[in-house]
Formats: structure tokens, sequence, C-alpha cells
């Protein structure tokens, strides 16, 4: 199969590939949060306030959109095998340089890296996993991908902190710099050549966005991700402050949560390969409903199963976007994977702005009637999306 030849599922899943990209993502997500939890031992050390530290944070946010949109347009026919492993190389240079900063410049060069890591993988995610299994895997293979994610909140928010108390933040990064390395060596081993596919371009990608039933979709990754993350973005001051949890059982309930998104991601995979439609259609007002009932104060039992609940769902958010990636653009996968990460980063940093002002001046009242609102949007956009693409193509999506 030559680099212009679009690339055929394969007959046999390849799924040591797959668990590697797991373990790319786990990787990724755990180093790109690790910094939460570790700011003031950081900011300490390198002389900077807690603010500037936290700016590591935001910018992996800043290079991953911009990695996202320039990766399948600047890198033509070559290989995705070897830009795979390049990521997870440039992912261990990064923790190194931040476990060596001497000073608060090398710490953001460190953290742009991983930017670029971050954008750039996401962007490759559903190209990449159409190549390794059969069409009929796909959702599981992404729903093993995604479950990295659960994995990296929970090894990046208690046990990096409980790690840095012990070993010194330091060499929590050279921790994360091992994991790096193990993953690359990994993928090295068991990730098959994975051929480009054509059409990467800018004006392929404007023309994409121009697709009404695509830009339909990706309103609702706008909405979707939005509405859950402008709760998540503010859980832990609801559950001190609204539910005033003490330290140890805050700390249980955010375990619960991690482990609750992990087994909502393993059940994405399997509902979404049976019933794909009905399941990316109907999870929208799943999170409305959930929404209201916290809004309505039901007490503190309810408001944590619903927490729990919330975990639970964001499984099927990005199981089912990259599902739907996939299965209606599977020959632009890159270029939507492009546009869906960068506009799902452009999601995130919108609600927290919004949703920090909304809860300075409302409470957790108005936190909750943007999630409702969002949710019931990011609904409509599916359904525009799956009807859109019905009358365009003719067949279902």
């Amino acid at each position: 199969m030559n680099a212009q030849t679009p690339a055929v599922p394969p007959e046999t899943p390849c799924w040591s590939a797959v668990f590697s990209l797991f373990m790319g993502v786990t990787s990724l997500i755990a180093a790109e949060f690790i910094p939460v939890s570790l700011l003031t031992p950081m900011a300490r050390d390198l002389g900077i306030t807690e603010g500037m530290a936290g700016q590591a944070v935001t910018l992996v946010g800043v290079f991953s959109v911009l990695s996202s949109l320039l990766l399948a347009p600047l890198a033509g026919s070559l290989d995705r095998r070897r830009i795979v492993l390049s990521f997870s190389l440039l992912l261990a240079l990064s923790n190194s340089l931040v476990a060596l900063a001497p000073n608060y410049g090398t710490l953001l060069a460190g953290r742009a890296l991983l930017g670029i890591c971050v954008g750039g993988f996401w962007s490759l995610v559903p190209s990449v996993s159409l190549q390794l299994v059969p069409s009929r895997d796909l959702p599981r293979a992404l729903s093993i991908v995604y479950a990295g994610v659960s994995v990296a909140t929970i090894l990046s928010l208690p046990l990096s902190s409980h790690l840095g108390h012990l070993v010194g933040w330091r060499n929590v990064f050279w921790l994360a710099t091992a994991l790096g390395g193990f993953t690359f060596v990994w993928q090295w081993v068991v990730m098959p050549s994975l051929p480009a596919r054509p059409g990467g371009s800018f004006r392929n990608m404007l023309a994409l966005a121009r697709c009404s039933w695509v830009a339909a979709g990706m309103g609702g990754i706008v909405f979707s991700y939005g509405g859950y993350h402008v709760f998540f973005t503010y859980l832990r001051p609801f559950l001190e402050q609204n539910l005033a949890l003490r330290p140890d059982a805050l700390a249980g309930v955010l375990l619960a949560f991690g482990i609750a998104n992990c087994v909502g991601t393993v059940l994405a995979g399997a509902i979404l390969g049976r019933w794909f439609r009905r399941a990316l259609l109907w999870v929208m007002p799943a999170f409305a409903v959930a929404a209201l009932l916290l809004l309505a104060n039901l007490g503190l039992i309810v408001n944590l199963a619903l927490v729990l609940l919330w975990g639970l769902l964001f499984g099927f958010i990005p199981v089912g976007w990259s599902a739907w990636i996939a299965r209606g653009l599977s020959d632009r996968a890159e270029l939507a994977g492009g546009l869906s990460v960068a506009l799902t980063q452009f999601s995130i940093g919108l609600v927290a702005a919004v949703g920090g002002l909304t809860l300075d001046h409302v409470g957790m009242r108005g936190i909750f009637s943007i999630a409702v609102f969002f949710s019931l949007l990011a609904m409509l956009c599916v359904w525009l999306s799956l009807a859109l693409h019905v009358r365009q193509t003719g067949r279902p999506l």
C-alpha cells in the first residue's frame, strides 16, 4: 500500500498495538496533569508563584491546539508509525526537561513540547485505530485507548501528590519520563506501518468544516465537552463547599469518580458498537437530567450518586465522537481528528472561563444551569448531524 492509497481496515485486529496506544494516552495525560497536584512544591523550588506554575498546564492546551491543526497538513506522506514513535520520544524529553528545570523558562519549554505531543497524538487516534482493527472492533479499540484518560487521572492526581511528598516533585517527573520511554519501546516493537492518507491539506480542512453534517457534529463536540467540563472543572469546590466533605472523604470520591469514568469508557465501547446512533443521541439528555437533579439538590447520597454518574457518562463522549469520525470520515480521519481536538481544547477553555465567572456571581446553581443548556444543545447538534448525513449520503451513519 503506497502513501496515496486510502488505508483499508485489517481483517484481524492488532490488539497489542491498540494497548500500546492506551499506554501512550496514559503517559501523555498523566504528564499533562501531574503539575495540578504538585504546584506548591514546584513553585517554591523554582522561585515562582503558584499562578505562574499553573500556566504550565495552560501552555499544554495552547500548543496542543496548534499541533492538532497543523499535523495532517504538514506531515504529508510520512508513515504515521514514525510520528507516533516521535511523540513518545518527545514525551520523554518533555518530562526530562521539567525534571531538570533550573528555571521557569525551561519548565515552560518542556511543557510546550508536551502540548505538541498531546495535540498531535489525539488528532491521530481515529485514523490510526482504523488501520489497527476491523471496522466491527473499532468502538472496542477506541474504548481501550480512551481508558488511558481515566487511568491517567487516577495516576496524576492522588498518586503523584503522594509520591511528591515521598521523593520530591522532580523524581515524579523522572518516573513519568520512564513511563514515556517504556511506551516508546512497546510501540517500536508492536506498531505496524501506518501509511498516510491522502488529502491532508489546509484547503481540505476548510472544505471539511463547510460540510453541514460535519459542522453540526463539530458543534456537538464543542457543546458536549463544554457541558461535561463546566461541572468537572469545579467538581472539587462542589464537593468541599456544597457537600461539606472531609479531606479523606473527598479523596475517596475523587478516586471513585475516576473509576466510574473508566467503567463508562469500557461500557461505551460495547454499547456504541451495537447501538451507535441511539447511544450518541441519548447520552446528552442523560447529562441534562443529571444536571437538573443536581440543581434540585436531593440530598448527600443522591448528589454523590449523580457525581459518579457524571463520571461514568463521560466515557461515552470521547469514544462516541472518535467513532463518529471513524465511521463517517474514515478517508479524512486525520483532518477531522485535528479539528475535533482543537474544538475540544477551545470548549474546555471557554467553559473554564465562563464557569469561573458564573461560580463567583451565581454559585453552583449557575454551573448546573449551563451544563443543562450545553447538553441540550449538544443533543440537538447530534440529531442534526445524523439526519443531515442520511440526507446527503443516503445512508445512516
